[in-house]
């Protein structure tokens, strides 16, 4: 367990430079906060499938679906 974390923890910190580089070229060619690209647009991007799915499912307009469509946009808001 300790290895995977370990390596887990190695991946993100490879990882996390080149995305805030991103994010940051990301407001500067859209003319926006860097906060605001970070804590409004990347959540936004990471769930897209989630809602695209969410909307699928309320679209059958059936009982199952809807609970379904419920679970995962509360899953999603929750964490």
């Amino acid at each position: 367990a300790a290895l995977t974390l370990l390596a887990g923890t190695g991946l993100i910190a490879f990882f996390a430079d080149p995305m805030v580089d991103t994010i940051n070229q990301f407001a500067k060619v859209t003319g926006s906060n860097p906060f605001f690209v970070a804590f409004v647009v990347t959540p936004f991007a990471s769930n897209a499938s989630e809602v695209i799915s969410s909307l699928i499912f309320a679209a059958k307009k059936r009982k199952r679906t809807i609970s379904l469509t419920f679970s995962q946009l509360y899953g999603a808001i929750t964490i």
